[in-house]
């Protein structure tokens, strides 16, 4: 409870000097621990997505924009299937082209390794255009891209180190 006031209140601080406002945002532990903080903030454009560690120095949160991409939803044919992940996602989503598929992110569950690349792709996904492939999906690896390396960068980042910036 104390380690989430703290890094809520960080939040809260550094979202006041974002150039678009908002106070809607969630705070949850990064996987296995709760030094270190999964942070989405919602607008109507998009989200920040960022890791916060109870140890870390700077005053600021680093937030990473995703945007909303709504456009892409136009061509979904599914509109029933739409309207209930909107409404599942309480806002906290974003969409995406992945080559030929419409790809909805619920962003709450929180990213794949993302404490080591921030534009790592979201724990829950859904295929719009294929949803014969989502059958009995939650969340699609969570797990999967953890080695040593991005085991040691969690625990580095818990620790309130920066993690080297991994391109998207």
């Amino acid at each position: 409870v104390i380690n989430k006031s703290i890094v809520s209140q960080d939040v809260a601080a550094t979202l006041k000097k974002q150039p678009v406002q908002t106070d809607d945002y969630i705070v949850t532990p990064a996987p296995l621990n709760n030094w270190l903080w999964y942070v989405v903030a919602k607008s109507d454009s998009g989200a920040w997505v960022g890791y916060r560690s109870v140890f870390d120095r700077e005053d600021e949160v680093k937030l990473h924009f995703h945007p909303r991409n709504r456009q892409l939803l136009q061509s979904v044919v599914d509109k029933e299937s739409l309207q209930y992940l909107e409404r599942f996602s309480q806002g906290y989503y974003t969409v995406e082209q992945w080559e030929d598929t419409t790809v909805f992110n619920d962003l709450r569950f929180g990213q794949i390794v993302g404490w080591y690349n921030p534009r790592e792709r979201f724990a829950f996904h859904y295929y719009l255009n294929y949803s014969d492939h989502n059958d009995l999906v939650v969340q699609r690896g969570r797990f999967a891209k953890w080695n040593g390396t991005t085991l040691k960068a969690l625990v580095d980042r818990i620790r309130g180190k920066e993690v080297e910036q991994v391109a998207p």
